[in-house]
């Protein structure tokens, strides 16, 4: 007769809810679940029986698995309805609901070890037909559960504590808020550079095309430039070129006035082209930066109003009124901002107008008012005032949400 033989085999789970259903107002804690059988036959039981009889074993388990999670999505959906009225009361109720489950839970896993017990000697009996060793073979499992219990979120907390505003709700939207100032305000930071640079180039082009204009002059063999100023470079031109024509044939030498006139301008050209090309790019360069400032400035007041109408929906929450008078001052300014960047950018098209073609045409006066208006359309004041206000905003819902802990 063949001596019989103890065969030990553990197995554990470290979380028995491998897939936690998603819950708003109750968390689920960790269920590590610790398995031993011993198989007791007429000699040693092979490593691949015992992974079989642990797999009928764990099948079981899974079924427990599902039970479990049932219970908390059920549990969580009763709380959400005694949250539709926030208050000490529900909370106690929620409370009771909660440890009603616990126990619920706790009982099922108590059970769990027989259930395990039941489903590997089912599996013995399937294996026993194949391996004459395990006819009589008889099987002791112990199944320790180590488990936390299921507890009311601070959602439920949040709502109790601010009389029905999910205040964190409110922290991520405000959140927002905060990050897109910071974006505008680090956004501005290159402004004034960028702005240095556009006036440096286009002075620059201006005094050039002027010196251009006098060398041309000075090519033709004119002299006399009295009376001529270039800050109005065609009426220039057509000054140099009546004094040519005036000259006599020694200047003109057989050309006729359109001619003088297009060599003065050519010369001209060529000479300052270099300056109006870094001019129109440092506008270009301007322009893209204000594009981009104007968008950050309408997502922040885009941010402001979800959260003021977030604000204003929760009527129980004392402070709502004043967060929403808070996030109307960020939205007010947003919009001020975004109306002075469409001004400025519609004013930058203007320039480009003025300094398209040769530039011969334009009237350097214009353009240095242009300048000079471009210097006084500040937005750094009220980019002070709009992030002044989003503190102000982040602020309140953190001394609000304060209270929550």
């Amino acid at each position: 007769m063949a001596k019989q033989t103890v065969t030990p085999h553990k197995f554990y789970v470290v979380d028995l809810i491998r897939s936690k259903p998603k819950l708003q107002y109750i968390e689920i804690p960790s269920y590590r679940v610790d398995v031993k059988f011993e198989v007791t036959a007429k000699g040693p039981v092979p490593s691949t029986t015992l992974k079989r009889l642990e797999a009928a074993g764990m099948k079981e388990l899974e079924r427990y698995e599902t039970v479990i999670s049932q219970e908390a999505v059920k549990l969580d959906k009763k709380v959400a309805e005694l949250m539709k009225t926030p208050g000490q009361k529900s909370q106690a109720e929620a409370e009771k609901m909660i440890q009603a489950t616990n126990q619920m839970i706790k009982n099922a896993l108590r059970s769990a070890e027989g259930a395990a017990q039941v489903a590997i000697e089912k599996q013995i009996k399937v294996e026993a037909n194949k391996d004459k060793l395990l006819k009589e073979a008889r099987v002791k499992t112990t199944l320790k559960v180590t488990a936390g219990v299921i507890k009311i979120g601070t959602a439920v907390t949040r709502l109790v504590a601010t009389s029905g505003a999910d205040v964190m709700a409110y922290k991520t939207i405000v959140k927002q808020v905060y990050d897109l100032g910071k974006e505008v305000q680090q956004q501005l930071k290159g402004e004034e550079k960028l702005r240095k640079d556009l006036y440096g180039a286009i002075q620059k082009y201006i005094t050039l095309r002027g010196t251009s204009i006098m060398q041309a002059a000075e090519r033709q063999g004119i002299t006399d430039t009295s009376g001529i100023s270039v800050k109005k470079p065609m009426e220039a031109i057509q000054k140099l070129t009546a004094k040519a024509v005036a000259m006599g044939e020694e200047v003109t030498k057989g050309r006729d006035a359109k001619k003088i006139a297009k060599e003065i301008a050519d010369f001209a050209i060529k000479g300052y082209q270099s300056y109006q090309k870094d001019s129109n790019k440092k506008r270009a360069l301007y322009r893209e930066h204000t594009t981009k400032t104007r968008h950050k400035v309408d997502d922040l007041g885009k941010a402001a109003d979800k959260l003021m109408k977030a604000a204003k929906s929760q009527k129980t929450l004392k402070e709502g009124v004043k967060l929403g008078a808070e996030c109307m001052a960020v939205k007010r300014e947003a919009s001020a901002m975004a109306a002075k960047l469409e001004e400025r950018q519609k004013f930058l098209a203007e320039m480009e107008t003025l300094m398209e073609g040769n530039g011969l045409k334009v009237d350097d006066t214009t353009i240095v008012d242009k300048l000079k208006k471009l210097d006084k359309m500040t937005v750094l004041k009220e980019t002070k005032t709009m992030l002044t206000s989003v503190k102000g905003v982040y602020t309140l819902v953190n001394e609000i949400s304060d209270v929550v802990g």
